[in-house]
């Protein structure tokens, strides 16, 4: 009888820590990463760089609204922000001034975050792709643009490319989430699952998690249609990126027709290029612009 209540004790300490452990989880991941910059701080962040206040705007739809944030004049650029993220991913390319003073820059909520509705993820890249493209469209912004996309932007943006070819007169990939065989989750993915770490995660990182899920399955539809992809693109990858491997740079450049493709390989880089080198983005949006 002692034995099996030392047992039972065991097996509830046991228990009591994996809850803990859990909820630890969940909290960190929630904390660890300001998802949305308050009014008040966009406010500040143009004040303090002698810059117009972006256009706000909230576009319609069937399923819902998509968010967009647009400043500048001339040729479109539109930024789209990974998992998880938010438009203000790209806050600082909006305030650029040699930016703004020849491109029309437009950041975007993808469906799942920000201030896009619904609240839910959606877990079909062909769906998110769909709406911010006729999103933009219905914005006024002028089509074709450059598109750019980081992380789990990238394989947005490119279905976007598949499916609207001539909306899209080229795109930088940062660090893009493109290779089905390199998608592997994460520790943090399976823990997102239990019910408690769940349950104490915020919205987008729950969505966040839902929509990493299903993502290889996307890829691997996404990948039938790469070889009709025309439009000129740059990637960026970072060596040093443990999130998303180098190799999905190679995959890109592979899928590809020849020739469409440059690859800018960052040495000493991870995965967070626009925050460490936004001027390697700038730079290959002019240089896809020169090209264009």
């Amino acid at each position: 009888m002692a034995t099996r209540i030392k047992s039972w004790s065991k097996a509830a300490l046991g228990m009591l820590c994996l809850l803990f452990l859990s909820f630890w989880v969940a909290v960190s991941f929630s904390g660890c990463m300001s998802l949305q910059m308050k009014e008040s701080e966009v406010e500040a962040h143009f004040e303090e760089r002698s810059q117009e206040l972006p256009v706000y705007s909230e576009l319609k739809d069937e399923e819902g609204s998509i968010f967009l944030v647009r400043a500048g004049q001339g040729p479109t650029v539109v930024f789209v922000h990974g998992s998880p993220g938010s438009w203000d991913n790209f806050v600082h390319m909006l305030s650029d001034k040699q930016l703004n003073s020849q491109f029309t820059v437009l950041s975007v909520d993808r469906p799942g975050f920000g201030k896009t509705r619904p609240k839910g993820a959606e877990t079909s890249i062909k769906t998110q792709a769909r709406r911010i493209r006729d999103a933009l469209a219905a914005s006024g912004a002028g089509l074709p643009a450059i598109w750019v996309g980081h992380s789990l932007g990238g394989p947005v943006v490119a279905r976007l490319a598949v499916d609207f070819p001539a909306d899209v007169s080229g795109m930088v990939l940062v660090a893009p989430s493109m290779d089905p065989e390199l998608e592997k989750r994460k520790w943090f993915n399976w823990a997102g699952k239990f019910p408690l770490v769940r349950w104490g995660l915020s919205r987008e990182w729950r969505n966040s998690n839902d929509e990493i899920w299903p993502l290889k399955g996307e890829l691997i539809e996404l990948e039938k249609e790469l070889g009709v992809m025309q439009a000129p693109t740059i990637v960026l990858q970072g060596d040093l990126d443990q999130l998303v491997p180098v190799g999905n740079a190679d995959y890109v450049e592979r899928q590809f027709p020849e020739g469409v493709v440059e690859l800018r390989i960052l040495e000493g880089v991870n995965h967070f290029i626009p925050w460490s080198h936004p001027d390697e983005i700038k730079r290959a949006i002019f240089d896809l612009m020169e090209e264009i």
